[in-house]
């Protein structure tokens, strides 16, 4: 447990009797951390401070004074003379994918995140690193993105009344997330609901600017943060720029977290080859580095030239928008969004710091937005981004001052989190990719049931690359009915779903239990929240596996070629806020080919069309299923 200073008013008083003797030094015991001799950059004040020890205790800084003052013949000493001790940075807009990520936010020196897009995966991390179990930063996690109808990203979840969007705030609060996150499809009246029932649950929301609320709806209305620079640079609008806004902006107090690299890089997506040299693109996986092809991002498919060139221009506006913010006094916090194409964890913290000194501020504004800034962000101002008494212990050992050379931040000799020391060469080895041979190794082994029919494992491929796998045993059990067990492992994001299913009924490891009740989908989730979904009698309990698959191939075991049979599903999400979702698919035979039976198939998830083809194996177990959506194509193919 972290102890105030209990010294702290008595740095020129020794022993008990209180009478001021000027030689007296304060003796550390052998359970204080003490960086000795550096020159301290403490962010909140300007000035250094020379020849200073920041001495650390239980996480937290417990002193810091001249070196002069202090006995550390006991305490732990890390010798920091002739370098400069700043605190550890912060990136307020990520997207984490894979706990690799955490390696390469400590190897830059990123010791705080704020995950802009949360799921029970990332409340499991941020707690396993609250309590030592995990290396990484420090987390702030923003529950699945909230939108309107049709939603941006799958794993949203979607509000279309005053009512869903009031719940959806209360269920993430209720499940832990920090804050809310709004998107663009949100309307004004579920955007209104959002931001008075945040209030009520005392819980910040941040985000973009929903199209039908707009920028000055936004300024008013207590959101916390504006990402991207939303709502100041419309599509289809005139940019909102002027004299007047910006004096709104500064008065309003809500904060903008430019994100000027994911702009910048996203602009420039009709050359990759001109992004090659990106900072850290060795320690990204070479399953992420493909879905950056930009041929294969939704987002892209109607960009043009023209498009691009219009991009490159509007990060010119952007640059100047942030300086005008800046000297209007409106607070401005660092963030990169990355996870998005070539802006790599960690390393485009520093690609951002120096475009924001590109656009006009000083390197002490700029790390500022990295540090002080980002605990005021969080509403815990001083407890992190400052070197002073009581503040966390994230702490950056560099060989210069960055207020000159900046980029001594991306080679820190020593990052310490929450009070723990990494030097520079452990985070090198931490963040070296590693090959796993046997993605299932360390899962259990598959429980045999019944009679088997089939084991099987499949290849998942997203837009021409392997992001996973999937092993499963088919059997049957006495009374006939079949039974699936499976196990999938997803590297981006990194996911394993373990499940056991049969026709009426689904059980999910570390999720729902789902069953079939009278003309409904029933699932029972581990907070004991129950989920329901009206469905016709046989509708397929589609688990997003194999499983649901095998399902699918036995109800249409009768179909003759060239005909067409109608199914109904319920989908069981749980890439975000676990849900239940309605389907209607339409297979229809085609002629076999290989020795398999072959269907193609359209279906509708809620308001997402799907289309694509499944193909079975003369056993009945399904050999390979494509779909194509919005997002990409996914094929998963048999192996074995």
């Amino acid at each position: 447990m972290y102890r105030p200073c209990w010294i702290a008013a008595s740095i020129a008083i020794a022993g008990c009797s209180g009478k001021p003797q000027a030689s007296a030094k304060i003796v550390l015991a052998d359970d204080y951390i003490a960086i000795v001799g550096a020159t301290v950059l403490p962010m909140n004040r300007e000035a250094p401070l020379l020849d200073h020890t920041v001495v650390v205790r239980d996480g937290h800084i417990a002193m810091l004074a001249p070196a002069s003052k202090f006995d550390v013949t006991k305490a732990k000493v890390i010798d920091a003379r002739g370098k400069w001790v700043v605190p550890g940075l912060a990136d307020m807009h990520v997207h984490t994918w894979t706990d690799h990520d955490f390696s390469m936010y400590l190897l830059n020196g990123v010791t705080t995140v704020r995950d802009m897009f949360g799921s029970p995966r990332h409340l499991a991390w941020r707690e396993q690193i609250a309590a030592g179990k995990l290396d990484g930063p420090t987390l702030i996690v923003a529950g699945p993105i909230v939108d309107g109808d049709p939603p941006v990203w799958p794993g949203s979840t979607v509000v279309t009344t005053v009512e869903a969007a009031k719940a959806a705030v209360q269920d993430q609060k209720r499940a832990g997330y920090d804050l809310i996150k709004i998107y663009n499809g949100l309307s004004a009246e579920a955007y209104a609901a959002i931001a008075a029932e945040a209030q009520a649950q005392g819980m910040p929301f941040a985000g973009h600017v929903p199209a039908a609320v707009g920028l000055d709806t936004a300024l008013a209305s207590g959101q916390r943060s504006i990402e991207h620079l939303e709502g100041y640079l419309p599509r289809d609008a005139e940019p909102r720029t002027g004299a007047d806004i910006v004096a709104r902006t500064a008065k309003s107090k809500t904060w903008n977290c430019p994100t000027l690299v994911v702009t910048e890089r996203f602009s420039r997506l009709d050359d990759p080859a001109s992004l090659a040299g990106t900072a850290g693109l060795a320690y990204v996986p070479s399953v992420i580095r493909a879905q950056w092809d930009p041929k294969q991002d939704f987002r892209l498919k109607a960009w043009t030239p023209e498009r691009f060139a219009k991009a490159r221009a509007a990060n010119a506006v952007r640059k100047q928008l942030v300086v005008d913010l800046a000297k209007a006094g409106a607070p401005l916090v660092l963030g990169t969004d990355t996870g998005n194409p070539y802006v790599v964890p960690g390393f485009a913290v520093h690609d951002e710091l120096a475009l924001l000194v590109a656009a006009g501020l000083t390197p002490y504004q700029a790390l500022r937005t990295a540090t002080a800034a980002a605990s005021e962000l969080a509403g815990t101002p001083h407890a992190f981004g400052v070197i002073s008494q009581g503040a966390r212990a994230d702490l950056l050992i560099v060989d210069a001052d960055p207020r000159k050379q900046l980029a001594t931040l991306a080679t820190p000799a020593y990052v310490m989190v929450r009070g723990k020391l990494h030097e520079r060469t452990e985070l090198l080895a931490a963040a070296e990719l590693k090959e796993v041979a046997d993605p299932f190794a360390s899962l259990p082994a598959l429980v045999e049931e019944g009679t088997r029919i089939a084991a099987a494992r499949y290849d998942i491929v997203m837009n021409g690359t392997v992001i996973g796998r999937e092993r499963a045993l088919i059997a049957k059990l006495g009374d006939g009915a079949p039974v699936v067990r499976g196990q999938a492992v997803y590297e981006t994001p990194h996911t394993v779903i373990q499940y056991r299913a049969t026709r009426d009924g689904l059980e999910l490891v570390d999720g729902p239990t789902v069953s079939r009740g009278a003309g409904k989908i029933v699932a029972k989730l581990a907070d004991g929240k129950t989920l329901e979904a009206t469905a016709a009698a046989g509708s397929v309990i589609a688990p997003q596996s194999i499983a649901e698959f095998v399902w699918y191939a036995e109800k249409l075991a009768a179909t003759k070629v060239g005909a067409a049979t109608k199914l109904s599903a319920v989908a069981v999400l749980t890439d975000g806020t676990p849900r239940l979702e309605p389907t209607v698919l339409t297979f229809t035979r085609r002629p076999d080919a290989d020795g398999r039976r072959v269907f193609e198939f359209t279906a509708t998830y809620g308001s997402e069309p799907a289309s694509g083809t499944l193909s079975l194996d003369p056993d009945g177990t399904p050999h390979t299923i494509e779909i194509k959506v919005k997002w990409g194509a996914f094929v998963t193919k048999r192996i074995e």
